[in-house]
């Protein structure tokens, strides 16, 4: 995993690059040998500790405070974390495959000796191990225990289709209650980078001046664009001459009102017009985040109306990317279901 990461040109990835990363290639690492025996626990901290330096710092070792909680991080993302598996209780779903194995009687040479040389006809949902069995033997009896209570007579019963890693492990963690702001952070019009920053906002992640300075890491807490108020979140995106200049170029742009979360968290989420307006708001809160680091850099604010047509632009490209020109429909009646001129 580590050689994966230096290997990769990690550095220079987002935080949304990064999470595909950990997903689709250290993960799968992990998985590989997590679903044929249990993993030593101090393992299993260090493969949780790299991937979790690597989110926040594109680093195996520590270096940064973590942004959010890996508990939060570890959750599904309709229940408000980025759907990274717990590297713990994935372990003991896959090792589950196995025990579901044995209660099915699966026609495996593996099962074979197992009944041979341990269950000897034994009940094996009554099973305990003796003392002088191995320790892969005694950790799968474990793992059996904790499983035990979703087995009736043999069978899977949480799931209709029976036994697989997946719904063992969601068993396991227990349904989160779903977060209904998720869909518009993770609207799939996004750059997933924007709906990164969106959910970094509303997980209050993002290092904001007031909680920089309520640490003692800043000598004053002012905003950094309009230097007026206290940079808050609420302030920042909301109440920033600079940010209420760039939100009244975008709404003469699309004739109606900047959309709001909660507005949109109301209406009808299956629609063209839904998509955009979502992908607009976390467009519009990807680039005053941006733009007020730049500005921290630089020590120079790029103004409004610049921001608001870099902003117009790429949603334009956007939309253009997802719409498909069927059935003879044209420009001015795709205008009509967004409500303005893409």
């Amino acid at each position: 995993m580590v050689m994966r990461i230096r290997s990769l040109g990690a550095k220079k990835l987002s935080y949304a690059g990064r999470v595909v990363l950990i997903n689709s290639v250290l993960n799968t690492l992990y998985n590989y040998w997590a679903a044929m025996f249990v993993i030593p626990r101090a393992a299993i901290k260090r493969v949780e500790a790299i991937c979790r330096n690597f989110l926040w710092d594109s680093s195996t070792e520590y270096h940064r405070v973590p942004l959010v909680g890996w508990e939060k991080v570890t959750m599904a993302k309709s229940a408000g974390g980025l759907g990274i598996k717990k590297a713990s209780i994935w372990n003991i779903a896959s090792v589950g495959k196995l025990v579901n194995w044995i209660y099915t009687k699966s026609d495996r040479l593996w099962i074979k000796w197992v009944d041979s040389i341990y269950l000897k006809g034994t009940n094996w949902h009554e099973y305990t191990p003796a003392n002088d069995a191995t320790w892969t033997w005694k950790t799968i009896c474990k793992v059996k225990e904790q499983l035990k209570s979703g087995f009736t007579d043999g069978c899977w019963t949480p799931h209709q289709k029976g036994y697989t890693i997946g719904n063992g492990y969601e068993w396991l963690t227990g349904i989160a209650p779903k977060q209904n702001w998720t869909t518009v952070a993770w609207n799939d019009w996004n750059l997933p980078k924007h709906s990164f920053i969106s959910w970094l906002i509303l997980q209050e992640g993002i290092n904001i001046k007031s909680k920089l300075f309520a640490y003692g890491y800043c000598t004053d807490d002012s905003c950094i664009l309009c230097d007026e108020y206290a940079e808050t979140i609420d302030h920042l995106f909301m109440e920033c001459t600079f940010s209420c200049k760039v939100r009244g170029h975008i709404e003469d742009w699309i004739a109606r009102p900047f959309p709001n979360i909660n507005d949109l968290m109301a209406e009808n989420r299956k629609t063209m017009k839904w998509k955009a307006l979502a992908m607009i708001l976390n467009t519009y809160r990807y680039y005053v985040w941006y733009h007020r680091n730049q500005a921290r850099i630089q020590l120079s604010v790029v103004k409004p109306a610049l921001v608001a047509e870099r902003m117009k632009k790429l949603i334009q490209q956007r939309i253009r990317s997802f719409v498909k020109f069927r059935n003879g429909q044209d420009e001015t009646g795709l205008r009509n279901q967004l409500g303005f001129d893409f």
